[in-house]
């Protein structure tokens, strides 16, 4: 999802790492001679737990929890909060790495710039967000948790080649800093309140202009193009409906959860679906509102079956 730039990226060091010169584009510390003497068998674990930083894992594992809500101990409002955090992590991604234009160790498999790692700034975001605001067992546990797994996705992309450990520690670093803007702007960060409706929509908003901003430095990056849309149809829907979202908290009976867990990857499937198709760049911001909309206002479609 961070690495639709094109594939020549990974051959050339790009404009700032031609005046940082040949070691800052290659910025290796050893590792990858490190890396190439891991067995086959840890070297395919890894490849496997680099998905808790796969972006539509993220997004699926957010919505899935804003759609069932307190049920397994996060707050509806506290989801639509990370799903907008995501928007932002994935603006920040694109837009640093079109920015520094930096290519991925020799032979790489995936194609795209490197730095920062996309997958590490994502999985910081997403599960560094998470633990700060769910509310089910102890906080102090849910951010070991979070740095567990921030730390598997940032050793997994090392291990399978496709970073630097500079590219990781940026991105583990960014995603930090967001968090710590964003937090410090809305619930807070010792103890992080329920994100107000207010606070949400600001977030959404962030996002949609970080992933702008990130869609002028690559006009052709699907992903920015769909998290533009994802951000206005959200701050839009959540500002007509999140109350009502919340509301239908208590309102959903065992069936109407089942009915909901089923429903809720439909706007995922079709925004996935789009992003393989060749359209127009406002045909991809439409599919992204439809997302949006179609996912925040899903709980108050569900609940008003079943009434």
């Amino acid at each position: 999802m961070y690495t639709h730039s094109s594939a020549a990226a990974s051959a050339s060091g790009g404009a700032l790492a031609g005046a940082g010169g040949p070691t800052f584009a290659s910025r290796g510390v050893g590792e990858l001679a490190v890396v190439e003497s891991i067995p086959d068998t840890i070297v395919s674990l890894f490849s496997v737990l680099t998905h808790l930083g796969d972006p539509w894992v993220c997004l699926f594992g957010v919505s899935f929890a804003y759609v069932v809500g307190e049920r397994i101990g996060i707050d509806r409002s506290a989801a639509a909060f990370v799903l907008g955090l995501g928007l932002g992590a994935v603006g920040l991604t694109v837009g640093l790495k079109e920015l520094f234009a930096l290519p991925r160790p020799p032979g790489a498999a995936e194609p795209g710039y490197g730095f920062p790692s996309g997958h590490t700034l994502g999985a910081t975001v997403f599960w560094g967000g998470t633990a700060l605001v769910a509310n089910v067992g102890r906080r102090r546990l849910r951010l070991g948790v979070a740095a567990a797994a921030v730390v598997a996705v940032a050793a997994s992309r090392v291990i399978i080649g496709v970073h630097y450990l500079a590219d990781v520690i940026a991105g583990v670093t960014v995603g930090v800093t967001f968090l710590a803007i964003v937090f410090a702007g809305g619930p807070g960060l010792r103890r992080p309140a329920t994100p107000s409706d207010r606070t949400i929509i600001m977030c959404y908003l962030a996002g949609g202009v970080i992933s702008a901003a990130a869609a002028f430095t690559n006009p052709i990056e699907i992903e920015v193009l769909l998290g533009v849309g994802t951000a206005v149809g959200g701050a839009a829907i959540w500002s007509v409906l999140g109350r009502a979202a919340l509301d239908a908290n208590g309102d959903l009976s065992t069936r109407s959860v089942v009915v909901g867990a089923v429903a809720f990857p439909l706007p995922l499937v079709v925004m996935a679906a789009v992003a393989e198709l060749s359209m127009g760049s406002l045909a991809f911001v439409a599919a992204g509102a439809f997302g949006g909309v179609t996912l925040l206002s899903l709980p108050v479609a569900v609940s008003s079956l079943f009434e």
